[in-house]
C-alpha cells in the first residue's frame, strides 16, 4: 500500500512538472563579422611650386628658362587617395596645371624679344606599397609604381632682330617606373612627420621626388604641411628639356 502512494506521488510531480519542461532548442552560433581591414584617406592640397622649364627652340641655339617668364597660375587641381591595412598599401596623386605669362627676354646672342609661354601639364603619380617596418609609432613602407605627364608647352616670340616673329608648341606625353620608400614618425598621439622619396626611369632620362613634413591627426581626418621637390630630366627631342617643380605643399585629407 506504502509503495502504491509512493508510486502515485512521484506520478504526480512528474506530470505536474511535465507541463513546465520546454524542449531543447539548438543554439546557432552567430557568424563573426570582420571589419574592413582597409584604411582609406582621401586628400585635396595647395602646391604653388617654384616651376623651372629649360624649353628649347627649334633649328636655334637658344633656349628658354620657363621660370624667368611663368609667374601666372591660371588653373589647378590637386588631390590624392591612400589606402592601407597591416601588410599593403596603395596611393596615387593627380596634378593638373595650367600656367602662362609673357615678357621681354633677351636671349644668348643678345636679341631682345617679347616671349610669351604657355605651359598645360597633367601628372600622376600611382603605386602600391609593401611594410617593412611597423613599430606602432613609425611605418616604413618600400613602393613601387608608375609615373605619367602629359606636357603641352607653347612659346611665342615677337621682335627678335635674326629671325621673324614664331609661334611655337608641341605636346608629349612620358610614362616612368620608379621605386622608392615611404612612411611616418610619430612624435605624439597626434603629431608625426611624414615622408617618402623615389627615383624612376622610363621614357625620360631620369624622374625622381622627395616629400618631408609635419601633420596633425584629428578625429575625422589629417592636415599636412610640408615641402615636395619633383624633377623630370627628359631626352633631348623632348617638349622641355627639364621640368622642376618645388615649394611648400599644405594638404587637408578625410579618413574612411
Amino acid at each position: 500500500m506504502k509503495k502504491i502512494m509512493i508510486s502515485a506521488l512521484v506520478a504526480s510531480n512528474l506530470a505536474l512538472a511535465g507541463g513546465d519542461i520546454a524542449p531543447v532548442e539548438p543554439v546557432i552560433e552567430t557568424p563573426v563579422v570582420e571589419a574592413n581591414p582597409w584604411k582609406n584617406e582621401v586628400s585635396i592640397y595647395a602646391w604653388l611650386p617654384t616651376i623651372s622649364a629649360n624649353t628649347p627652340l627649334p633649328d636655334s641655339g637658344d633656349s628658354i628658362d620657363a621660370e624667368d617668364i611663368l609667374d601666372n597660375l591660371k588653373m589647378v587641381f590637386m588631390g590624392g587617395y591612400s589606402g592601407r591595412n597591416d601588410t599593403w598599401s596603395m596611393f596615387a596623386d593627380v596634378i593638373y596645371m595650367d600656367i602662362g605669362d609673357s615678357k621681354n627676354h633677351t636671349f644668348t646672342n643678345g636679341d631682345n624679344a617679347h616671349v610669351s609661354v604657355d605651359m598645360k601639364a597633367l601628372l600622376m603619380h600611382a603605386g602600391v606599397g609593401y611594410n617593412l617596418v611597423d613599430t606602432g609609432d613609425s611605418i616604413l613602407d618600400v613602393v613601387g609604381g608608375v609615373r605619367y605627364v602629359d606636357l603641352e608647352t607653347g612659346v611665342s616670340t615677337a621682335g627678335r632682330i635674326l629671325e621673324p616673329d614664331s609661334d611655337i608648341s608641341a605636346s608629349k606625353d612620358f610614362t616612368d617606373f620608379f621605386v622608392g620608400v615611404k612612411g611616418y614618425k610619430n612624435i605624439n598621439e597626434n603629431w608625426y612627420i611624414p615622408y617618402e622619396a623615389d627615383i624612376g626611369s622610363g621614357d625620360t632620362e631620369l624622374s625622381w621626388q622627395v616629400f618631408a613634413g609635419i601633420g596633425y591627426r584629428y578625429d575625422w581626418g589629417d592636415v599636412k604641411l610640408g615641402y615636395r621637390y619633383l624633377e623630370f630630366d627628359m631626352e633631348d627631342d623632348a617638349v622641355v628639356d627639364d621640368l622642376t617643380l618645388s615649394g611648400a605643399v599644405l594638404g587637408v585629407s578625410i579618413k574612411f
